[in-house]
């Protein structure tokens, strides 16, 4: 079984990104585990931290450091990735070691936006490989929401759910292969 770790890049409970979570991990195939890694309680990174690293860093690159593959869904603030996420990467790579070197990982994302996050994407594609990632480059998956996008809870309109389905059995294959 691979087991895939999956971090929402917002910081809203309600945010259509944790959505869009709740329905990636729904079609998820079944030979995959998705493990949510919270973000939400990091502290703001600052290499001062480096000589004494605080627990909860510590165990964030633990989670992550346990998982075969990584699924980042980031949402777009200002045409650009969240500070969020930003501060989620660089923890990543700081402390002892970085849990980024060789790691699978995916980008996906919903935003309002005629675009969806494809230029946050855009530029995670641009600097992720420089720190080892092995990032997946198609299908791309950038979702403009509207209003009947997510129903329900963890339920997504037809055309969303076949993405979805489509880009997680991708995903599991990828890091099947990268692993």
């Amino acid at each position: 079984m691979l087991t895939i770790g999956f971090i929402v890049g917002s910081l809203a409970p309600d945010s259509i990104n944790r959505k869009l979570s709740r329905v990636l991990v729904n079609h998820a195939p079944e030979r995959v585990q998705m493990n949510e890694i919270d973000i939400t309680e990091l502290p703001l990174y600052d290499r001062h931290m480096d000589d004494d690293f605080p627990q909860v860093m510590s165990h964030f690159k633990d989670e992550v450091a346990a998982v075969d593959g990584l699924l980042l869904i980031t949402p777009e603030h200002n045409q650009a990735y969240p500070a969020a996420v930003k501060n989620a990467l660089d923890i990543l790579t700081r402390g002892a070691s970085s849990q980024l070197k060789g790691l699978p990982m995916g980008i996906v994302g919903a935003s309002p936006s005629r675009f969806g996050t494809i230029n946050s994407q855009g530029q995670l594609h641009q600097f992720l490989p420089r720190l080892g990632v092995r990032l997946m480059g198609t299908p791309v998956f950038a979702l403009q929401v509207g209003e009947g996008t997510f129903p329900e809870d963890g339920v997504a309109d037809e055309s969303t759910s076949k993405r979805a389905l489509r880009y997680m059995e991708a995903f599991a294959t990828f890091v099947a292969v990268e692993r």
